[in-house]
């Protein structure tokens, strides 16, 4: 019997890419076999869990495996690294990746840094993301708000308003630009309100009086909304519209 590994940083295998996967080996085969350790009388999966999910969800009873003798701190090593490979590593899996690295083998940023071809800044950053709010780190492992983006709005010092921001730039998207003008605008409101307040009434933010930006498509500079204006145009007009403009700035 073959077991799932149990140290998987993703969040979830996405229903329609299993589902691509498990249609392109029922129609062409497996192409390449999973890797298994043998642990007693069952197998542990090394590399292969997508392709393993597939073949479970075609029915399959056996499935090709290559098996090696490995030790246990040997399989989380490859099985981390072999993650960090993938194209479609989130921002959010990859800094869970490096601290394990980090809490597993002792590895220090510089040597995760040396080991995977990427600045120690960016290995910093990506670990960061473990530290965040939890709804952080769902928005910028799916996608919905850019790590830049959400460094920005951590920079708010209201936990609430973070929150807001977050589900605003959710909802409308948002480029760090923007997102740092909001935090600004924040602060500053905060100041004015906490100058003004007489014998330590305290400050209530009203988040209505928060101007909102969103960054314009051409130039890309924030924008109150109230200043954006509107076309009923398609895709295409639009695109031609941004070439045009960009050709003669």
């Amino acid at each position: 019997m073959i077991d799932r590994p149990e140290d998987s940083v993703r969040l979830e295998i996405s229903d329609e890419s299993l589902a691509e996967l498990a249609a392109s080996i029922a129609e062409r085969g497996l192409m390449q076999p999973i890797e298994v350790a043998p642990r007693g009388d069952r197998f542990i999966i090394v590399f292969g869990d997508r392709r393993f999910l597939a073949h479970k969800q075609l029915k399959k009873a056996d499935i090709m495996c290559r098996v090696q003798e490995m030790e246990d701190d040997q399989i989380a090593l490859d099985r981390a690294m072999e993650n960090l490979q993938r194209v479609d590593l989130s921002p959010f899996e990859e800094g869970h990746s490096y601290h394990g690295l980090m809490e597993k083998f002792g590895f220090s940023v510089d040597e995760i840094s040396r080991r995977v071809g990427k600045s120690a800044g960016v290995v910093q950053r990506r670990m960061d993301i473990i530290r965040m709010p939890e709804p952080f780190q769902r928005a910028i492992h799916a996608g919905q708000v850019t790590l830049s983006v959400a460094e920005e709005f951590l920079g708010c010092p209201d936990g609430g308003r973070r929150q807001y921001f977050l589900e605003m730039a959710i909802e409308h998207g948002v480029t760090q630009k923007v997102a740092r003008q909001w935090v600004s605008d924040f602060k500053k409101e905060l100041r004015i309100k906490g100058n003004g307040a007489a014998g330590g009434g305290g400050v209530s933010p009203v988040y209505d009086d928060v101007p909102n930006y969103r960054a314009c498509d051409i130039c890309k500079d924030p924008v109150k909304y109230e200043d954006l204006v509107d076309l009923r145009i398609c895709k295409e007009c639009s695109g031609e519209i941004v070439k045009v403009l960009k050709k003669d700035s």
